[in-house]
């Protein structure tokens, strides 16, 4: 081949090709979530993966892919960032650690601070590690506990002023439990209630039906 003279293509770029793979775009949209990045992130793998580009040819191609807030951040993060350093693997890393696995601690604690009586031990004690912030000291995760508590049971349980979390949380199961109970039998009682009434009425109806 002569020399300065560029080789014909004969195919189109994998940037040209993706799409029609099944790439997607992503735009960090509020409607792009955690679900939506992660499978953004593991869509665009495997069709690279099918194309078998090499590592600099996934780069340009996963970042054709960005738009809008998205391809903003990139431009962002690239600036700040050695040339050299920009690779394949360190955009997937990149992209995890904003979309993935910051997108996971806010819903974590976002569902953290949310959390009320309903399975509410059990939760408190796993979602509070992505919000240690929030819960630094054990006396701030007995008072957040606390909050999340039914009023009832609430009251109770704040005139104790406990500082254990793990007796905290043993006083508020036994008040739940206890509390379950109390209006299982005023349930209960109401039926009979209603029940005895409805029998008192019609026997004094048939008494009526019979005098002349």
């Amino acid at each position: 081949m002569p020399q300065g003279v560029e080789p014909i293509r004969t195919s189109k770029p994998p940037a040209d090709k993706i799409r029609k793979y099944g790439a997607e775009e992503f735009r960090a949209t509020a409607e792009d979530d955690l679900e939506r990045a992660k499978f953004w992130l593991k869509n665009t793998i495997r069709v690279l993966d099918e194309l078998s580009c090499p590592p600099a040819e996934c780069l340009k191609c996963a970042i054709s892919l960005l738009k809008e807030t998205a391809y903003q951040w990139w431009n962002t993060l690239i600036s700040v960032v050695p040339r050299e350093n920009v690779t394949w693997e360190f955009s997937q890393t990149e992209f995890k650690n904003k979309y993935i696995n910051q997108r996971f601690l806010d819903q974590e604690k976002k569902e953290f601070l949310g959390l009320k009586q309903e399975n509410l031990t059990r939760e408190f004690i796993w979602l509070s590690k992505y919000a240690r912030e929030w819960v630094p000291t054990e006396a701030d995760m007995c008072k957040h506990f606390e909050e999340g508590l039914n009023e009832d049971i609430k009251l109770l349980i704040r005139i104790l002023e406990l500082m254990e979390f793990v007796v905290l949380a043993d006083r508020a199961h036994n008040a739940e439990e206890l509390s379950k109970k109390k209006k299982q039998a005023e349930r209960v009682a109401q039926i009979s209630g209603k029940r005895f009434m409805g029998k008192s009425q019609a026997s004094t109806l048939k008494k009526s039906k019979k005098i002349p």
